[in-house]
């Protein structure tokens, strides 16, 4: 039984699988580039943006855009005019895609669309992207020439199943970044501990339940000018410029529901 040779979508696919699967959370956004740059040649565009379906999202600038050399890179800011917000009303049309050419771009009643086509584009895609069932955001291309061979269903398809591995790996990289931060963290705040002698941990707890320091120190059976003296130098010792963040590192790590119990 003989097996067919690899198309090109075939090889592209791979070649982009594997990019992916080898590379870190920490170099996604680099990635990304690299691989939208090859999307682009191979289907013949000029830009393309991922984005969120939200508008806060959107102003909050998480989109992942590329564009051609040629081409200007997207100025979010510069399409943030009129009613630029009901762009995302695309998604709740009920068609996986929409395309608009020169002549819709020039006239339509959006003002990011009229915007875009003064800016020089002259063919433009909208694909719906979903995960878990729910329409995350979309994937917007555009050409900035006239000469392009139009795109059939089948590139539509070609397209937006990398579009789906990229979106699926850029949330799976954000996660992955923000547990490492959070494990960095947790290290960090491990070793401050570790500083704490048990003496200054008992008066740590008291001060994270709300006593004062003469109350700490009554319970203790310490002077107050002591636990004051046990407070200072825990701020010193945890790299803590104020009583508040030395307060909100003990109900972090649990001071006050470990003594109270």
């Amino acid at each position: 039984m003989s097996v067919e040779p690899l198309g090109d979508f075939e090889r592209l696919l791979i070649k982009q699988t594997n990019t992916l699967t080898t590379s870190h959370a920490d170099q996604f956004a680099q990635v990304f580039d690299d691989i939208a740059l090859d999307a682009l040649n191979f289907f013949d565009l000029d830009r393309l943006t991922l984005f969120p379906n939200s508008i806060i999202s959107l102003n909050e600038g998480k989109s992942m855009s590329v564009s051609r050399p040629n081409v200007p890179k997207l100025d979010l800011k510069k399409f943030a005019l009129g009613n630029y917000e009901e762009y995302l009303n695309i998604l709740k049309v009920q068609r996986p895609y929409q395309i608009f050419d020169a002549e819709m771009l020039k006239v339509h009643p959006l003002v990011p669309l009229r915007l875009l086509y003064r800016e020089g584009a002259r063919w433009h895609g909208v694909i719906q992207l979903k995960l878990f069932g729910q329409t995350w955001g979309a994937l917007a291309f555009s050409r900035f020439h006239d000469d392009g061979r139009p795109l059939d269903e089948a590139d539509i398809e070609r397209l937006k199943l990398l579009c789906d591995s990229w979106l699926c790996y850029w949330q799976n990289s954000t996660i992955t970044r923000s547990l490492a931060n959070e494990d960095t963290r947790l290290v960090d705040e491990n070793e401050k501990l570790l500083k704490l002698s048990k003496k200054q941990c008992s008066v740590l707890a008291l001060l994270a339940q709300g006593y004062t320091a003469k109350q700490c120190a009554e319970k203790l059976f310490l002077s107050p000018r002591t636990v004051e003296s046990h407070k200072y130098r825990m701020q010193n010792a945890l790299g803590f410029s104020s009583h508040t963040e030395l307060i909100q590192f003990a109900l972090r790590n649990g001071f006050a529901v470990r003594e109270s119990n």
